[in-house]
């Protein structure tokens, strides 16, 4: 086994820590996930407390945009419910290594401290079908899932497809491989799985999760105290996170293409274009403009004001909070291949890592009979895939919990200890602006709409990314004021 690189990513060592808020045996179980993940804005609306029988969480959309999980305090008080254990940010949840521990350890497997356990790592793209030009990236997420379909292997796969019920996106059960085809490409927008975790418990079958590691994470938590779920979830797969974006997200950029903010039809946050880089796409958005028209329009990523992920609008506060980037508690991980030799072909390349035996022989067949095009890599070279999400969810994630300890705030427990990472002032600073600039842009867009001016949004928020860039040693403020004026004069 490989010993796991923790110091130079910040990962916990043993005996490391952080205090949490004193447990107060008055209060019940639901009581204490509200006094501590949902008072101090750490829910990541995944919906696992709301899924279980006889709960009285239930999960709305708040003002922000961002799904909630919300109980009033005479039910708090009443509640029976046991639900910490099955929340990802509580503290009496098992962590990312406790829980990929338990399912992954073996001879045949090996531990890196960024990528968690794994068994083997390729780079590359799925070669037959169309499942790459209709994916954001290789397509591999599509296809594994169609692959466990389409072989029998499981009946129903739970993921994300396009909502026609008044939400642009929701989880959905795909039992066909046309239905399946639906949930293809990224969709940067909030939603939760209450109701597939009780799918599953209520409707017998075989079933595969694709999921953000935050929710794989929160299943496998309800899989650890329910044997029916840990007997129907056969196959979990994990999309390498950035962050988790609010609903304002997507209405911000079809602001910018003219489409009302309370008229969005559908929203493409990844349309491939045939030159260029792979991280050079296009969002395409449809919906009615100022005068009532139906209309589609699409524009580069970066011709938006708002589109880099560094600046973090839109951010749920439990992504500041996470350490999990690549999906640890996965069978199997997919991601974009931000790596030299990857990143220049405009068609998209996944990194792959496997981490159950039966999804690294899923693999192996399909390049055995020449319908998936990868080739191995190293641990190192998918860290390296993914270095600046890394960066942030460890060396920052450091910073980020010192400050909010030192503040006296309840934090969620973390495999990374608090402190300054060894960074110096500077570097320091850029990851607490950046989570301010996350904090201050969902109030600054809810100012906008409340005056229907986006250019009051682009002022607010300049300010924060002139400060950010300059902070980042980043001769991108010509550029970022650029984007900005493209943006709110087109």
């Amino acid at each position: 086994m490989n010993a796991p690189p923790r110091a130079a990513i910040g990962r916990r060592e043993a005996g490391a820590g952080h205090r949490h808020a004193p447990r107060d045996d008055r209060l019940t179980d639901v009581a204490r996930l509200k006094a501590t993940v949902l008072a101090g804005g750490y829910c990541i609306g995944c919906g696992s407390c709301a899924a279980i029988p006889d709960s009285p969480i239930r999960m709305r959309m708040d003002a922000l945009g961002r799904l909630q999980a919300t109980v009033d305090d005479t039910e708090a008080a009443l509640s029976d419910a046991i639900v910490t254990p099955l929340c990802p940010f509580s503290d009496a949840a098992a962590d990312e290594d406790e829980i990929a521990g338990g399912v992954f350890a073996s001879p045949q497997a090996r531990l890196d401290g960024r990528i968690g356990w794994f068994r083997e790592v390729w780079a590359g793209h799925v070669a037959e079908g169309d499942f790459r030009v209709r994916g954001s990236s290789g397509g591999m997420g599509n296809w594994l899932a169609a692959e466990l379909l389409g072989r029998g292997m499981v009946d129903a796969v739970l993921h994300v497809r396009p909502d026609g019920d008044g939400r642009l996106f929701s989880f959905a059960a795909s039992r066909s491989l046309d239905e399946l085809r639906q949930g293809a490409k990224s969709r940067y927008y909030p939603i939760e799985m209450s109701g597939m975790l009780r799918h599953m418990r209520e409707m017998p079958g075989r079933y595969a999760l694709i999921g953000v590691p935050c929710f794989i994470k929160a299943a496998r938590l309800q899989a650890r105290r329910d044997p029916v779920i840990a007997e129907r979830l056969r196959a979990t797969i994990a999309l390498v996170c950035g962050h988790l974006k609010s609903a304002h997200f997507a209405a911000m950029f079809a602001w910018q293409l003219g489409i009302r903010p309370d008229r969005i039809a559908t929203v493409d946050f990844r349309v491939k274009n045939e030159h260029g880089r792979a991280n050079q796409y296009s969002v395409r958005a449809s919906g009615e403009d100022a005068r009532g028209a139906v209309v589609t329009r699409t524009r580069q990523n970066k011709d938006f004001f708002g589109y880099l992920w560094s600046h973090g609008f839109f951010k749920y506060r439990a992504c500041d909070y996470c350490d999990d980037v690549m999906g640890e508690t996965a069978d199997i991980t997919v991601g974009d291949a931000w790596l030299p030799g990857f990143v220049d072909d405009p068609r998209g390349t996944n990194v792959v890592v496997a981490r159950s035996a039966g999804m690294e022989e899923i693999i192996r067949r399909g390049i055995a009979e020449g319908r998936l095009a990868l080739r191995p890599i190293s641990a190192d070279d998918a860290a390296k895939s993914q270095d600046a999400g890394l960066r942030h969810r460890r060396l920052g994630l450091a910073v980020r919990l010192a400050r909010a300890l030192r503040r006296g705030r309840w934090v969620p427990p973390k495999r990374v200890a608090p402190g300054s990472g060894g960074l110096g002032r500077r570097q320091r600073w850029v990851y607490l602006v950046r989570e301010m600039m996350s904090e201050r842009s969902h109030r600054a867009f809810q100012q906008a709409l409340a005056r229907n001016d986006p250019r009051l949004f682009a002022r607010i928020m300049t300010r924060y990314i002139v400060l950010h860039d300059w902070l980042n040693r980043n001769r991108g403020i010509a550029a970022s004021l650029k984007r900005l004026l493209r943006g709110i004069h087109a």
